[in-house]
């Protein structure tokens, strides 16, 4: 059941810059309420999307929600947001692409995406590209402006959603189920790959240079070692 925040949810993001209509704001707390995750947006902003979404997840399964977004500027205000509304431990905000995340996280497979970045065709494409490995099966992807008319004015290249869907994966294995606010939401019916685990973070860049050595040298070395003796042990036996 969505409830009374489900209805007040546009009430309760009101002081978030954003360009969310009503349709697309309840539909994204529905959604973030029925999925067990993980949930992954393309296009943080101030963090109106993500807080509608992180308070649908804390009132329904909890699922984690990482967003991405190239403007620092735009995440500060968006952290900022997320715990004057109480749900900043259930997000993970990760600066850059959605291609560069995603190498940052390999093995996510989000069950719920919005994609809501670069809304030229182009950039559009690259998002849709760069998920295609990701989204398994019965994945939800949920695009911002999918129905704005502004899609069909050669003239207006800054809005290109369903030319960058057309001829894609998306097209070819996904069935549109339905249109809310301006938003298009599909559904993956095919392709995909079974994610391989939990996401795994590469941190050790940020480490001392002791133990970058350790990690990166010493250690393999010494099992790959260790690994040598055992087989050399075994065939003189």
């Amino acid at each position: 059941m969505l409830g009374e925040q489900h209805r007040r949810i546009g009430d309760l993001v009101a002081d978030i810059p954003g360009l969310l209509r009503p349709e697309d704001e309840l539909k994204l707390y529905e959604l973030a309420q029925q999925t067990a995750g993980p949930i992954f947006e393309i296009g943080t902003y101030r963090g109106r999307s993500a807080t509608i979404m992180a308070l649908g997840a804390k009132a329904g399964q909890g699922a984690l929600l990482i967003s991405v977004d190239v403007d620092p500027k735009a995440q500060r205000a968006a952290a900022a947001a997320l715990a004057a509304a109480g749900v900043a431990d259930n997000v993970l905000l990760v600066r850059g692409s959605a291609a560069a995340a995603l190498r940052v996280l390999p093995g996510l497979a989000p069950r719920l995406t919005f994609v809501d970045g670069d809304h030229s065709a182009d950039g559009v494409r690259s998002d849709v590209a760069a998920l295609e490995r990701a989204i398994p099966n019965g994945g939800l992807l949920l695009f911002h402006d999918f129905v704005d008319p502004r899609n069909d004015n050669p003239d207006i290249e800054d809005i290109g959603v369903k030319a960058g869907i057309a001829d894609s994966w998306v097209a070819r294995e996904c069935d549109l189920i339905g249109e809310y606010g301006v938003c298009g939401l599909f559904r993956r019916r095919e392709g995909g790959e079974v994610g391989a685990g939990p996401p795994v973070i590469d941190a050790r860049w940020r480490d001392s240079l002791r133990m970058q050595y350790l990690q990166r040298l010493r250690w393999p070395a010494a099992r790959a070692a260790r690994g040598f003796l055992r087989r050399f042990g075994q065939s003189d036996s």
